[in-house]
């Protein structure tokens, strides 16, 4: 380590031993004593001794140098490992960061494809439901069925008729879809064309009043004449010819109305 005055304890040692050396040679020769022999002797070891000491210091600098600059390039070394680990350690929050959006966006993308899932499932009972509606619509049955009697070769209609007719008309209030069928019949009296023009008069009755009194729409009317055909009493009795003299007046509606129209009913009992 240098002194205050830039130098190693060696070499004030060494200084020290020289200045010893220099007085006792002084002093020899004060004296009268010394000799060159005695100087050889004596004073060229110290001298040797002397530049091994500044030899060995010397190297030591060296060594202390070497060590000291290794010291310095280790100082480097740690402070380019320290950036390095710093920036290391930013790359790593930012991957954190990343990966946390990552996950954000992975769980956005799963709750809409769950939203997905649920509508397209939605969609097919939709889908499901509208076709068994459909399926039912499309198979009608019977909601109401009447027999309107007619007199002898008559075909109008008269209280009693219109007012069986006026309970039909209520049937279908507020439906828009159904279907009223109107087959009309004679008994056997008279040839078969009378019969049948006679039971076309009566269906035309019927489904006149329908249309002009209630404003039941023509295409949700069929008619029929068809004379002495389907018998439904025996016709050789004065009642079963009565029977016979009718015009069947038939309600069809699709399944899900006849449905409907069963708990309307019941409501309103």
């Amino acid at each position: 380590m240098s002194s205050k005055f830039g130098e190693t304890k060696g070499e004030m040692k060494m200084k020290s031993t020289m200045i010893m050396a220099s007085a006792l040679a002084l002093s020899l020769v004060g004296t009268g004593c010394a000799t060159k022999k005695y100087v050889a002797k004596t004073i060229a070891p110290v001298e040797q001794r002397v530049t091994g000491t500044e030899g060995k210091n010397t190297e030591q600098d060296k060594q202390i140098t070497g060590h000291t600059q290794q010291i310095e390039e280790t100082e480097r070394d740690l402070s380019r490992t320290k950036e390095k680990l710093t920036d290391t350690d930013a790359k790593a929050v930012a991957a954190g960061q990343a990966a946390q959006k990552a996950d954000e966006k992975a769980d956005g993308a799963w709750k809409t494809a769950d939203g997905a899932r649920s509508l397209a499932e939605k969609g097919i009972d939709r889908s499901n439901q509208l076709e068994r509606t459909m399926e039912s619509m499309n198979k009608f049955q019977m909601l109401k069925s009447e027999a309107v009697l007619f007199k002898v070769n008559k075909w109008t209609l008269n209280d009693d008729a219109k007012a069986q007719l006026d309970e039909i008309a209520k049937s279908v209030n507020g439906m828009d879809r159904y279907v009223i069928e109107i087959q009309g019949f004679t008994d056997k009296t008279g040839s078969p064309a009378y019969n049948e023009t006679l039971s076309e008069q009566r269906a035309q009755e019927v489904a006149r009043y329908l249309a002009n009194e209630h404003k039941i729409p023509l295409r949700n009317i069929t008619m029929l004449g068809s004379g002495y055909a389907l018998p439904v009493a025996d016709d050789k009795t004065r009642e079963g010819r009565k029977m016979n003299r009718r015009v069947e007046v038939r309600i069809w509606v699709p399944e899900t109305s006849a449905a409907g129209k069963a708990v309307a009913s019941k409501g309103d009992q």
